[in-house]
């Protein structure tokens, strides 16, 4: 009989075997994560408070202790009762902050200023892996060159923007459209997509837009809308533009 169980046994130690990895951590594959994040949080030396904090040193950091940050009540009342950013809690906030909240504290009026959700348990742990190299004085990851490339600090938005031009050939490649789809489901549907309405941004018409104004709004920003040059380079907003001006497209 025990001769019998030995294969089931391995069976069992492999498939356990295989599946350690996926529970790993991967600070690389976080970075990439993290760019879902970054229309609102920054990390590096020259990182700086916008709509959500600087992540520098956030984990295992006190919840709500960034110096400089106006923080709203419900999560300060979490860090009144000793809220302590560790993996854990971290992967529970990332899921679904406002539910973490109310849980946290008991109170079902509670309310996250954070309405992303990251519901991927890897995405998570990557993400908190990449985090966790941002000390208070580190060093951000991307190169000098690709970011002063996606700053184009040689010109000036109006410049750059002015600059642009979309041809039909451009607009109908099903490469730029991929690309372009891939970036809005990945950052812009948090506050365009349908599942933001109503009340978070306005629901878009693009057939009203032409393509070089679709650019300039992405490119310089507007209003609540952070200007996206800091994240995407221009080959890729021009991308995200072919995208929304496609027939194919749905927010």
């Amino acid at each position: 009989m025990m001769l019998k169980s030995l294969p089931l046994l391995f069976s069992f130690a492999v498939m356990l075997f295989a599946a350690t990895p996926g529970q790993a951590q991967d600070a690389d594959a976080g970075e990439k994560v993290y760019k879902k994040c970054k229309a609102c949080h920054q990390v590096g030396p020259d990182a700086k408070h916008r709509t959500g904090p600087i992540l520098n040193g956030v984990v295992d950091r006190a919840a709500a202790s960034a110096e400089g940050y106006k923080y709203k009540k419900s999560i300060v009342a979490a860090a009144e009762q000793g809220l302590v950013w560790d993996e854990a809690q971290l992967m529970q906030y990332l899921s679904n902050p406002t539910q973490y909240l109310r849980a946290y504290l008991d109170n079902p009026k509670a309310k996250s200023a954070m309405t992303f959700k990251l519901k991927n348990e890897q995405e998570q742990r990557d993400v908190i892996a990449f985090l966790a190299a941002q000390s208070g004085d580190a060093v951000a990851k991307e190169d000098t060159a690709e970011t002063t490339a996606k700053a184009e600090p040689q010109l000036s938005a109006d410049e750059v923007v002015a600059a642009q031009v979309f041809t039909e050939e451009f607009l109908a490649d099903p490469v730029n459209f991929e690309a372009g789809k891939e970036m809005w489901f990945a950052q812009c549907t948090h506050c365009h997509g349908y599942k933001a309405y109503p009340g978070k941004a306005p629901k878009l018409k693009p057939g009203k837009y032409t393509p070089e104004f679709v650019f300039k709004r992405v490119y310089k920003g507007f209003k609540k809308m952070p200007e996206w040059h800091e994240t995407f380079s221009v080959d890729e907003i021009r991308q995200i533009v072919a995208y929304v001006k496609a027939p194919g497209f749905s927010p």
